[in-house]
């Protein structure tokens, strides 16, 4: 299909996988309840698995229809240097990373809230992708100017003491984790790079991956 080679395979099925999900929580009663995260360490005891399926779910159709675009955007730019395993292991260590940041901050400012969204997740792709290809024109601006102007947004929403300070400090650890696995995916490629110039009867044969 031209869809999945033009945005790639992982970045399509994990779009679809959310809209999916979005679709069956709004049609399906009680189903948020065990899909979402609760701030509740009990809760969370007894259903581990919103720890995950909590950055694979949405309640509002704007919260989706804004992650689910820049994932695309930026999904499809990492997927296409590096591979859809790349983008399901940044996706989901992103996500899993803010859930078990989120959920002592909110239990800290009070907020009882079931927790959805993706933004963690979608934000370690953005850093993911801003570190391997800084210099990429996204939106007619260069993908390192994007995660900057991330970062800078929640770090000033956490300070301002907004109640949404706890989802700001989750989108910063998505960030972080996303700049980390960039910056180890960059030095690898770096090494093998270096690694695969191979003198051969005077001839350097050169061979690049990632």
């Amino acid at each position: 299909m031209k869809v999945l080679k033009r945005f790639g395979k992982g970045t399509v099925g994990i779009v679809v996988i959310n809209v999916v999900i979005y679709l069956l929580i709004n049609f399906i009663p009680g189903l948020a309840e065990n899909l979402l995260l609760s701030t509740d360490l009990k809760v969370i005891i007894q259903k581990p698995w919103t720890l995950m399926t909590v950055f694979f779910s949405h309640e509002i159709h704007i919260h989706i229809l804004l992650n689910m675009l820049i994932f695309l955007i930026f999904g499809s730019e990492l997927e296409k240097i590096t591979n859809k395993r790349t983008i399901f292991t940044v996706y989901s260590l992103a996500g899993l990373s803010g859930s078990f940041v989120i959920v002592p901050i909110s239990n800290l400012i009070g907020n009882t809230t079931l927790i959805a969204g993706a933004s963690a997740s979608v934000f370690g792709i953005v850093a993911a992708c801003a570190v391997l290809r800084p210099d990429q024109l996204i939106l007619r601006s260069k993908a390192r100017w994007w995660v900057i102007s991330l970062i800078l947004l929640n770090v000033v929403t956490i300070f301002i003491g907004s109640q949404t300070s706890d989802s700001s400090a989750a989108h910063l650890v998505g960030i972080l984790v996303g700049l980390a696995i960039g910056y180890l995916l960059k030095k690898n490629d770096q090494s093998k790079n270096h690694v695969a110039k191979v003198p051969i009867q005077g001839i350097n044969i050169t061979s690049k991956s990632l």
